[in-house]
């Protein structure tokens, strides 16, 4: 599909540089140095003394070592395993042992990060761009809410475009299918629903009466009942992060439980074929079942499992060979497509005023 003249079929979608991406979970960046590819672009994570993130292109532009392959922080510095040059949180070289001042050639690029609750976010376009008034409301989210509970942990690479696992998250009618029954009973594909826009956030939302409660759902949510009324609502925020919520009210007389539970996904392209999906929890009641995100994990993989065999064949046969028919229920992906469009458009027109 081709929108502004900007490619949004996914399998080969474009994406817009200037939006923030989930880069990492709290957890994982510390004072040694981590190398993770985002947006086909090798950058290195790492904490100052004083625990704030840092990113920067994991080049060394003196002989093209990676600063992630060996090397060692010093202070707010970060050492090449190499020739040992420095370069400072802001990527400007610094030191150069072997003598001379460095000069502003001796840098590396500098990514704009945002920590918020136990995720981190990146900027991928030009640092000096970065808004952060258009990260998504992480109370909204259910992240930082007050009375909920976050979770984090779970990170999913897949080896298909990114927008193969943004509009997945937000197409309840394949749950009834390719999860045979973890998480339903059937009925999610031919149930009615409402599409909703507000800005880049598209959600489309079904309400389910005195349904069956799967067993999955049961056990990591507690609801001891059988049956339930159920509110599904998946929400995409374009271009990279996705809400799958779910409010349940217990139905069968001795049980009235109430539970609303949501997974947050941060998809983040890693190349024009590849992608991480970091995923978290928030919850209005503490989650004490331990295996929760295997559970999840177990689930998701059969979704990565599909989308990367769809990106195979999608590539075999090449778009012009692999057109693809839109249904009703495909209302908010294409609502989605098009915010995602605008973006790439709006960010192209900058660039010529700029140029």
């Amino acid at each position: 599909m081709i929108i502004k003249g900007i490619n949004v079929q996914p399998g080969a979608a474009e994406y817009p540089r200037n939006q923030w991406y989930v880069a990492a979970f709290s957890c994982e960046v510390t004072r040694e140095p981590m190398h993770r590819t985002l947006f086909d672009e090798p950058i290195v994570f790492y904490r100052t003394e004083a625990g704030e993130p840092v990113a920067l292109f994991d080049r060394c532009p003196h002989r093209g070592m990676r600063l992630s392959n060996g090397g060692v922080l010093f202070g707010n510095t970060i050492q090449c395993h190499y020739h040992g040059i420095r370069f400072d949180q802001k990527g400007r070289g610094c030191l150069i042992p072997s003598g001379g001042t460095p000069t502003s050639a001796m840098s590396v690029r500098r990514y704009a990060l945002k920590e918020i609750g136990g995720w981190i976010w990146i900027w991928a376009g030009e640092a000096e761009l970065a808004d952060e008034s258009i990260i998504p409301d992480h109370d909204a989210l259910g992240i930082t809410a007050s009375g909920f509970h976050a979770y984090y942990g779970l990170a999913l690479e897949a080896n298909s475009n990114y927008l193969f696992s943004l509009e997945n998250l937000v197409d309840a009618t394949h749950i009834s299918f390719l999860h045979h029954g973890l998480i339903d009973d059937g009925n999610v594909a031919a149930h009615p629903f409402s599409c909703h826009q507000d800005g880049v956030r598209v959600s489309m939302v079904r309400e389910f009466k005195n349904e069956t409660i799967a067993p999955m759902v049961a056990k990591a949510m507690a609801l001891k009942g059988k049956r339930a009324d159920r509110t599904l609502e998946l929400i995409s925020y374009a271009p990279s992060t996705c809400v799958v919520r779910q409010h349940f009210v217990e139905t069968d007389g001795e049980h009235s439980a109430r539970r609303d539970s949501r997974l947050i996904f941060g998809i983040t392209p890693t190349g024009p074929r590849s992608c991480i999906q970091f995923v978290a929890m928030a919850n209005d009641y503490e989650n004490t079942h331990p295996g929760v995100f295997e559970d999840l994990r177990h689930l998701l993989m059969e979704d990565v499992v599909a989308l990367d065999d769809i990106q195979i064949l999608f590539d075999r046969l090449g778009q012009d060979r692999a057109p693809e028919i839109s249904v009703r229920s495909d209302e908010g992906a294409i609502r989605t497509r098009r915010l995602i469009a605008g973006q790439i458009a709006q960010e192209q027109r900058a660039a010529k005023v700029t140029s």
